[in-house]
């Protein structure tokens, strides 16, 4: 039987390899050793006449020189002309014996993920084109859509519950409805609006797939809140209010209450401010001392709030001299102009309700007469990405006896809903309420690594089965916790030769989509992949760091990566995939530290 020693050129030019050609190279190296065939070559004009080419594959070559017992070396592992090139100026090294390794057994390949099954009433859709299935209601939906409901509606429901795609057919009923009573469109008459710039532009892509009738079209404006309050302040004073957000105020108040003397940390002067004070939309000290500070996990004696005002009033009058301006502000501002001007539409749709301020709802009230049809809400309290709480009924918003909640997921599978739902860490949400799932498919992957380059190449062999099934690159999504980690897929998967594009990619770019978790929030792919949930980067320590030692502030941070990483894992509806390097992030389910 053939044996083959390995030099030390061999390991360096083997770990440079991506995993697929790592699984061909480990592949036709057994088959030589098996004597499957001869697979060493002569090489013409060889500076050493005994050095050989071994053929792995059309695309790559081995260098193989003799050793001192009469087998043979492999020295290198390179593309077939380069390989070529190179055996032919190799010359057999002399100097100890090497080593004969047996040659470790090639990785299974990864599968791609078997297709969904779902009930015999979905059976259609699922066998559409996922660009067509993106914007397809589930029947039992249809009737909501087109209801008529005699003021305020709010509809709540877990992840795949069809949220987003009954907001949309929601707004376009409401946009035919306006056009047979009020012939040729002026101006938008419907506002579907949201508070995630990258939820906005994908609504109105589908939108622009959704409606064939141009009028219809037109009476649809689709932005984001903030969007909608900023340009009402700059039709007033006649340029775009500076924003601060909400970590470049903490830093600011931070430094700020250390020179002060104060005992509070930036991060909760800010958020009580923003959570309590404009919340309620406090006027006065007297009104903040006897106020209820729902929500806020730490209790403020009423002989503290006096300290904690005046800091606020100082720190936010220092802003307005500056002109600048918090985004709840802009909000505030907004709807006390609009108070006086008049409403703009006729019907609001409201999608991802769950992560709105109420001076985005205060605005939001006053862009529509109340009345018949008037808001439009969906939402799933379950993902709430910012600690906002919000009474609709004390904003002038009347839901009561017109509330739907969506129970049946039909776009994620029950096997994803099992996994994700203990990340939430709490026993209350969906699943206690009778939440499930009509579709079902494979149990999420979860790897672990000891290294980044690990990590990278399984990813690139999970997403090369998935499109080698048949999967479309647009229907799979990779994400990160942070830029860094984005731009390092990006870099990886382009030397696997896998392309990628933005997560806000028109739908015709051919390309595997790629972001971050919070630019997962409101889409929707067939394959998910979830990459770096390791525990230095979820939760990122600087948002830890950020919270001061603040138990509100610290809780409010792992509350929101947990509501943020549960939102990420269920925009996939066909199949999940996680992986980490050394040790995974503490919010995974406890399945995946058990099984380590």
């Amino acid at each position: 039987m053939p044996q083959l020693a390995i030099a030390p050129t061999f390991l360096n030019d083997f770990s440079r390899l991506d995993s697929g050609a790592q699984h061909t190279v480990l592949t036709a190296v057994r088959s030589y050793l098996a004597g499957d065939g001869d697979h060493l070559e002569a090489v013409s004009d060889a500076s050493d006449p005994r050095v050989r080419v071994l053929q792995i594959s059309p695309d790559w070559s081995g260098i193989v020189a003799p050793s001192h017992e009469g087998s043979y070396c492999l020295v290198g592992v390179r593309r077939r002309e380069e390989a070529v090139s190179y055996a032919r100026v190799y010359r057999a090294q002399t100097g100890p014996e090497l080593e004969l390794v047996e040659m470790p057994a090639p990785p299974e390949p990864v599968e791609a993920a078997p297709p969904v099954r779902g009930p015999v009433e979905l059976a259609d859709a699922l066998a559409l084109p996922f660009s067509d299935w993106v914007l397809t209601p589930h029947p039992d939906h249809r009737d909501l859509a087109t209801a008529r409901f005699a003021g305020s509606t709010q509809v709540t429901g877990g992840p795949g519950t069809g949220k987003t795609v009954l907001a949309l057919h929601r707004a376009v009923h409401l946009a035919e409805l306006d056009a047979a009573e009020h012939g040729p469109a002026a101006r938008p008459s419907v506002l579907l609006t949201t508070g995630s710039r990258l939820l906005a532009q994908t609504l109105a892509a589908h939108l622009n797939r959704l409606v064939s009738a141009p009028d219809v079209r037109a009476r649809i404006e689709v932005v984001t809140v903030d969007s909608l309050a900023r340009g009402i302040l700059q039709e007033r004073t006649g340029t775009p209010p500076q924003t601060l957000g909400d970590e470049e105020l903490a830093e600011r108040w931070r430094s700020a209450a250390r020179i002060d003397g104060l005992p509070f940390s930036g991060r909760f002067l800010v958020d009580e401010w923003q959570q309590v004070i404009l919340a309620q939309d406090l006027a006065s000290l007297p009104d903040y001392v006897r106020c209820e500070r729902s929500g806020r996990m730490l209790h403020l004696a009423p002989e503290f709030r006096p300290h904690v005002w005046e800091a606020v009033q100082r720190y936010t009058g220092a802003m307005r001299a500056a002109g600048e301006w918090s985004y709840p502000q802009v909000a505030q501002e907004a709807a006390r102009l609009l108070r006086g001007s008049g409403p703009r539409y006729r019907h609001v749709v409201v999608d991802e309700a769950q992560d709105l301020h109420p001076a985005h709802w205060r605005l939001l009230r006053a862009m529509v007469p109340e009345g018949p049809d008037d808001l439009f809400i969906v939402g799933d309290p379950a993902q709430r990405l910012v600690d906002t709480r919000v009474s609709l009924a004390s904003l002038g918003i009347n839901v009561r006896g017109r509330g739907h909640r969506l129970r049946t997921s039909y776009r994620v599978s029950q096997e994803i809903l099992d996994w994700a739902l203990p990340i939430l860490g709490r026993s209350t949400g969906p699943g206690s309420e009778g939440y499930s799932s009509v579709l079902h498919g494979p149990e999420p992957v979860v790897r672990g690594c000891v290294s980044r380059a690990e990590e990278w190449a399984a990813l690139s062999e999970w997403i090369q089965a998935q499109l080698e099934a048949g999967a479309q690159p647009s229907s799979v999504a990779v994400a990160g916790r942070n830029q860094w980690v984005v731009r390092n897929i990006a870099k990886e998967l382009h030397v696997s030769g896998i392309a990628t594009a933005p997560l806000d990619a028109s739908a015709d770019v051919d390309a595997v989509r790629l972001g971050t978790l919070h630019g997962l929030k409101g889409q929707e792919f067939r394959y998910v992949a979830l990459v770096g949930l390791s525990e230095p980067l979820l939760p990122p320590k600087a948002a830890i760091s950020g919270a001061e030692g603040d138990p509100v502030a610290l809780e409010q941070v792992y509350q929101e990566e947990r509501n943020l990483l549960f939102t990420a894992c269920t925009r996939a509806r066909d199949a999940l995939y996680v992986s980490y390097v050394g040790a995974p992030s503490q919010l995974l389910p406890e399945s995946v530290h058990l099984a380590r």
